[in-house]
């Protein structure tokens, strides 16, 4: 998690603000690619994240390239990976919202307690049925490490931040 005041957010990124139909409720982190928020979507009627990516930077990709990236990710559907709702537009921003994955990540799960083998190789296993699925449906992650693997209070590790997937 990182402090709202410390990120750079897009217009409307603000709590209360929207992003496309979604009503904003903070700041969850940043990275290299962008900003993901916590929201809800009153349509659904759930929660999800939001990565707004940034769009000012020299070496970002072109749009085009983020939304078949983007698109490519909505067809993946598998229980360790993070599961992509939509993909818009606010204002100069391609934004992705995405399932809201409460939890932390495998880096934090790995040092929050000692861990047996047997429990870790599971995780990764589980983690691994992610990227198997993900290279199915024609994406290479490129950048897969234990903070970009979600594990949900349910236990359930899933694949995230395909900011470098190579569709």
């Amino acid at each position: 998690r990182t402090d709202a005041a410390d990120v750079a957010q897009p217009a409307g990124a603000a709590p209360g603000g929207t992003t496309g139909r979604f009503v904003i409720d903070g700041v969850l982190g940043s990275g290299g690619m962008g900003v993901v928020l916590s929201a809800f979507d009153p349509e659904l009627d759930r929660k999800v994240a939001i990565k707004v990516l940034h769009s000012h930077r020299p070496d970002a990709p072109p749009r085009q390239l983020l939304q078949r990236e983007a698109q490519a990710m909505a067809k993946l559907s598998h229980p360790n990976a993070v599961q992509v709702y939509e993909v818009g537009r606010a204002g100069e921003h391609l934004f992705i919202a995405m399932e809201l994955v409460e939890g932390t990540s495998l880096r934090a799960w790995l040092d929050a307690a000692p861990r047996g083998w047997r429990e870790v190789l599971a995780m990764f296993v589980a983690a691994g049925h992610g990227l198997v699925a993900a290279h199915a449906a024609g994406l290479v992650h490129r950048d897969f490490k234990p903070e970009n693997v979600m594990v949900g209070t349910d236990g359930r590790p899933r694949v995230s931040d395909f900011g470098l997937a190579e569709a």
